[in-house]
């Protein structure tokens, strides 16, 4: 009995054992799913905080003369020619890159400004593409400032903008990562590469 009554309490231990593991995954997979959810949103707010910024590449340093925001409000019109700009653009805040400042001979360090007006921030986005840019001899590049992980998003839909563009078939990647094809004078907008992907094959190759 008394060797009975021992292999019944081991076993009510390991039971016990078994039942707090269980308890102890549960509460780890609905940790991690907090977290997950937390860091997406987190994900987002940094990226709707960036989204009406671009990055300034190519301009020497201290140029700015310690003033980025009302250099860079006198710099995109003399880029671009004064072109579609019929009024001061409105830089609401801008700087170099947080790195230490470069060795001479090295290259400058980017300049991230915050454009007030979205239409504005497109505006510039959609000239820089139709030029090359420069500054007192400086080749000059305009880029969106994205979060990583919207650059991750964006990039998963390269095959399906390349076969658009080989289709000539109008389109534009929304923020953050969304695509809007016009099909039949309509726009048609997809979430995910997938979507569009199924969309084209079904629909614009027929």
């Amino acid at each position: 009995m008394e060797l009975l009554e021992k292999v019944e309490s081991v076993e009510e231990q390991v039971l016990d054992h078994e039942n707090r593991m269980t308890c102890l995954e549960k509460t780890v997979a609905s940790l991690k799913d907090e977290n997950d959810a937390l860091k997406l949103k987190v994900d987002d707010l940094e990226g709707r905080s960036r989204r009406n910024n671009i990055k300034i590449i190519g301009i020497p340093e201290q140029e700015e003369g310690g003033k980025p925001t009302e250099f860079v409000e006198a710099l995109i019109p003399k880029l671009f020619s004064d072109d579609g700009f019929q009024s001061p653009v409105v830089i609401d805040r801008a700087h170099r890159t947080l790195r230490p400042p470069p060795t001479v001979g090295a290259k400058p360090r980017a300049i991230i400004a915050r454009v007030h007006f979205y239409r504005e921030k497109e505006l510039i986005l959609r000239l820089r593409r139709e030029r090359q840019l420069e500054y007192k001899g400086n080749k000059v590049l305009i880029f969106p400032d994205y979060t990583p992980e919207v650059m991750r998003q964006r990039r998963e839909y390269t095959e399906v903008l390349r076969m658009l563009r080989e289709l000539k078939v109008e389109h534009s990647l929304l923020f953050p990562a969304r695509l809007r094809i016009k099909h039949k004078d309509r726009f048609k907008v997809f979430s995910t590469p997938s979507e569009a992907m199924t969309f084209m094959n079904t629909d614009l190759k027929n």
